[in-house]
């Protein structure tokens, strides 16, 4: 029986699988901190070297494998392994020494007793002594020597070291935080550790798209160490072998800059230092592949008519306008290889109009339509892939139409008065937005047209121009005549168009009908003006004289410390003084013939011709100081430049040009002096009487303003209540009567004003003025036409008329009693100081001054009354006009007008053309015409009173004129 043995060796066996199992377990125990160390180690070994994928992979798999086999070691050990009952034994009685070695014996007695080689009373004390140790056996627990607690400990060991390999970890997160992804994923992208962090911030970490073609600027930020430099390393998606590395730009805080061009592929990048020992995360770049319009052209091919060359220009659909019938023609570009493309044109709700873009080039396609009607056009494109592009492009259409062209006559612009001696000088301007082909131009004499001048254009001519020329001596038209002026200009359309000016009329005036009308509006005062420009001009000739002259003298004293290497400039200085004396001597001659021929051939005043006189010789001595000058500026021009030898100037050659312009200068004083003495002096004189003869010329206007203004007040001379109507005629004449009162209130200082700057040279004209001053006073002419004025304004009818009459016929005293012999300015007297004092025939040049009509003082405007008219006035102090008529023009040949004396209205250019002329066009040089303004067109119909007509003395000519406008045409 072996029951009790049978015990000891199951209960042997427990307790070596539990030793086994210890053993198993702090086996693995101990193993862990091994791997982490090792772990350890790897983070080591690739923070400072940098592992790459392969390295990090392998000692990856390396501590995965050591783990694995660690474990299935402590498995095997624990769960698999099992040791002899002899080594158990021993190890129990070793570590429970109570046991001694029963344990052992137990195990020895077994293998006697069951030995066949003993004999049998051997056998049977060794059972018996087997049966006594189980017996003994049986109550010690032996097992529990089998457990030594070895594996608690080591598994608070390897606690321990997993967490100080987590303190660690956390220690230095950041270089956990790098090498755990880079561990865990050896292939993927992980950048290693290092003091310098890069990081690609555009593109973000999602990547971006890139339109095919287009560049990509990448952007990079670094923190930490800053590198000296950073590389950026790119190349399509699955293809690192056609890595481009490129060099990115430094811009300070705004971090590193690259640009990647022509993308064409998915691509991916990553920036690095040189020695890429820092790396940054990659990042892609993905393509969009739908069509894009890189550029667009546009060539519009006008109508072959037009002449206009095709000109192919940039498009950045903002419109197209074409003329109807062009060819528009489309050439697109984009940044993919195209296969095809179409225009489509919408016109109004029709069916779009469907035109093909054929392929020219790799990415470029080609097409046209013609432009028959506007509306819109929408274009699109498809790549060699099929792929189109997603939403067409678009623009308005605006079909334009050829316009009929326009013509006017720009001078003079409207019906025009002429002086029979004027060389007058219309001209025609006609414009046409793609050109002329003819220009028809019909004169007609008092109504009679003969045929058409024709002007006709072979060539493409969007602006002309045409002067026409009349010498109306030559024409033998005669003074009455009116000459009919219009125009026609077609078109070059293959269906022409056809557009006429406005018609001028010219209407020939005598010449002393012309100088009769400038002595209404002017006077001789501003005679002094024409006069005094020319002596301007004269006058800067001289000053001119003189700043070469001091040029002159400059250079000399330059010359005289001047060394042989400034021989050179000093000769180009006298050249240079030489040409402008040349120069200054010309313009001198011109001045010359200028004052020779200054005066009309009949002027204005008759004194003028005196005065002509006076001017020739003096344009004579400016021509015999020019000659002397000439002669010696070209001595000194041949001394300094001998026929033999080298250029001679010195400082005597600069002294003597000096010498030659101060005398010049004193000449030409003397001539200035004897002009301002003769012709200046003449015209002051007489400019005083001129002011006394618009005195008594005012005051008799003044009369006959409230002449007929009293006239106008007898309408009204009822006593009692006026109607509205009347009491607002009565206000509106009150305001006309404030005016003469405000005249009159004045008159009587401006008379002895007057008579005082003429007392010297006219004595009886001063005496006329200051009697004529104190008569007004005495008959307080002002304060009669204040009380008709407040009469008229308290709407009183019959006190309104009698103020006014009472007024009226206290001036018509004063005016009997100047037109009397003495009371006011005579012809003797002028006649008698021109020849006494000047020596000059005065002529009619008294009876011309006292046809004055312009009663402006020096530096006021126009006066009460230009015309001697009666009613309201436009401008000026308080100045009349009975018509409110469209005034004419009167052209002559009077020059040098003041043009402040003249008030001119605004012309009305109702057939002005458009448009500029073109760049072959050519403006005549001609003197502008003198045109004097406001000239009234009045016939019988109109109304007006004949004393109040400023036509007065062209009544027979006005009436023909507006028969001839008038005259019905023959049917």
């Amino acid at each position: 029986m072996h029951s009790g043995r049978d015990k000891i060796i199951r209960r042997l066996q427990w307790a070596d699988r539990a030793h086994q199992r210890e053993a198993g377990g702090s086996l693995l125990f101990r193993g862990v901190k091994w791997v982490l160390l090792g772990l350890a180690g790897c983070f080591v070994l690739d923070v400072f070297l940098h592992l790459d994928a392969g390295w990090r992979l392998g000692l990856t798999g390396g501590l995965v494998m050591i783990a694995l086999g660690l474990i299935g070691w402590s498995a095997y050990v624990a769960w698999v392994r099992q040791n002899p009952p002899e080594h158990i034994a021993r190890l129990l009685e070793e570590r429970d020494p109570k046991l001694g070695s029963q344990l052992i014996n137990v195990i020895q007695l077994e293998g006697q007793a069951d030995d066949p080689a003993l004999a049998e009373p051997t056998r049977q004390m060794a059972r018996l002594a087997v049966e006594d140790y189980a017996s003994r056996l049986a109550k010690v627990p032996f097992e529990r020597a089998a457990r030594s607690g070895l594996t608690a400990r080591e598994f608070k060991r390897a606690g321990l070291a997993l967490l100080i390999f987590t303190l660690l970890l956390a220690a230095f997160f950041p270089v956990t935080r790098t090498e755990v992804p880079r561990f865990l994923d050896p292939y993927g992208d992980h950048p290693p550790y290092s003091m310098t962090k890069l990081e690609i911030v555009n593109p973000g970490p999602e990547g971006t798209n890139v339109i095919y073609g287009r560049g990509f600027i990448v952007q990079v930020q670094s923190s930490g160490h800053r590198p000296k430099e950073i590389f950026l390393t790119a190349h399509p998606l699955g293809e690192p072998e056609k890595a481009v590395t490129l060099p990115m730009f430094d811009k300070g805080e705004a971090g590193y800059y690259q640009e990647l061009a022509e993308i064409r592929k998915p691509m991916v990048v990553q920036a690095h230092t040189k020695d890429r020992h820092s790396l940054s995360r990659q990042a892609r770049l993905g393509v969009i592949l739908v069509p894009q319009m890189e550029k667009a052209f546009l060539q519009i091919s006008p109508p072959a008519y037009t002449g206009l060359k095709p000109e192919e220009k940039p498009f950045h659909f903002k419109g197209i306008q074409a003329l109807a019938g062009s060819e528009v023609r489309f050439r697109l570009q984009s940044n993919r290889p195209l296969r095809e493309g179409f225009i489509e044109v919408q016109i109004g709700g029709a069916e779009p109009a469907r035109f093909p873009l054929a392929r020219t080039a790799d990415s470029e396609v080609t097409g046209k339509f013609p432009a028959l009607d506007s509306g819109r056009v929408k274009l699109s494109i498809v790549d060699t892939d099929g792929i189109a592009s997603q939403a067409p492009w678009e623009s308005a259409l605006t079909v334009t139409h050829d316009l009929a062209p326009e013509i006017s006559i720009v001078e003079p612009e409207r019906d025009t008065f002429v002086a029979m001696d004027f060389r007058m000088q219309p001209r025609i301007e006609a414009s046409d937005d793609y050109g002329l082909s003819t220009i028809r131009i019909h004169r007609g004499l008092n109504g009679t047209f003969g045929p058409p001048r024709i002007l006709r254009f072979t060539n493409i001519v969007r602006a002309a121009r045409e002067t026409l020329e009349f010498d109306f001596r030559d024409l033998g038209v005669q003074p009455g005549d009116v000459i009919s002026l219009f125009a026609e200009a077609v078109d070059n359309c293959p269906e022409p168009h056809l557009a006429r000016s406005q018609t001028v009329n010219l209407m020939v005036i005598a010449v002393e009908e012309y100088n009769d009308f400038l002595r209404e509006r002017l006077d001789i005062t501003m005679l002094s003006e024409k006069y005094g420009e020319l002596m301007t001009i004269l006058n800067d000739l001289i000053e001119e004289q003189k700043k070469v002259g001091e040029e002159a003298a400059k250079t000399a004293a330059q010359a005289e410390k001047a060394g042989d290497a400034q021989k050179e400039a000093l000769a180009r200085e006298l050249d240079a003084l030489l040409a402008k004396q040349n120069e200054l001597n010309r313009q001198l001659n011109q001045q010359a013939e200028r004052m020779e021929n200054f005066v009309r051939e009949n002027p204005l005043y008759d004194v003028e011709h005196e005065l002509q006189k006076e001017l020739r010789d003096e344009a004579r001595q400016i021509r015999e100081s020019v000659k002397q000058n000439d002669a010696d500026t070209g001595g000194i021009a041949r001394r300094s430049n001998p026929e033999t030898g080298g250029r001679q100037v010195s400082s005597d050659s600069f002294k003597d040009f000096k010498q030659a312009s101060d005398d010049q200068v004193k000449r030409l004083g003397g001539v200035e002096e004897q002009a301002q003495e003769e012709v200046a002096g003449a015209l002051e004189d007489l400019s005083a009487m001129q002011q006394l003869i618009k005195d008594f010329n005012q005051f008799e206007a003044l009369y006959q303003a409230q002449q007929a203004l009293a006239g106008q007040c007898q309408a009204y001379n009822r006593e009692g209540q006026l109607s509205r109507e009347d009491q607002l005629a009565l206000k509106n004449l009150a305001a006309t009567e404030k005016q003469i009162a405000d005249l009159l209130e004045g008159m009587a200082d401006r008379l002895r004003e007057d008579a005082k700057a003429a007392e010297e040279n006219f004595p009886k004209a001063a005496r006329s003025a200051r009697d004529l001053a104190e008569k007004i006073e005495d008959a307080r002419l002002d304060s009669l036409a204040r009380k008709a004025t407040d009469k008229m304004l308290e709407a009183k009818g019959d006190a309104s008329a009698q103020a006014a009459e009472r007024l009226r016929s206290e001036m018509e005293k004063l005016c009997s009693q100047c037109n009397s012999s003495g009371g006011r300015p005579q012809q003797g007297e002028l006649d008698q100081y021109l020849k006494a004092q000047r020596a000059m025939k005065a002529g009619q040049t008294f009876s011309q001054m006292m046809r004055t009509r312009n009663f402006s003082r020096p530096g006021k405007q126009r006066g009460m009354g230009q015309a001697g008219a009666s009613g309201e006035g436009e401008s000026g102090e308080t100045g009349y006009s009975i018509s409110n008529q469209q005034a004419l023009d009167v052209m002559g040949n009077e020059s040098m007008i003041n043009r402040s004396a003249v008030t001119d209205r605004p012309s009305s250019r109702a057939g002005m053309a458009r448009g500029k002329p073109g760049d072959n066009f050519t403006e005549p040089a001609t003197d502008k015409t003198d045109t004097m303004k406001r000239l009234n067109p009045v016939n019988r119909q109109s109304g007006a009173v004949q004393s109040e007509s400023i036509m007065e003395e062209y009544h027979e000519v006005v009436e023909k004129y507006f028969q001839a406008i008038t005259r019905e045409p023959k049917k």
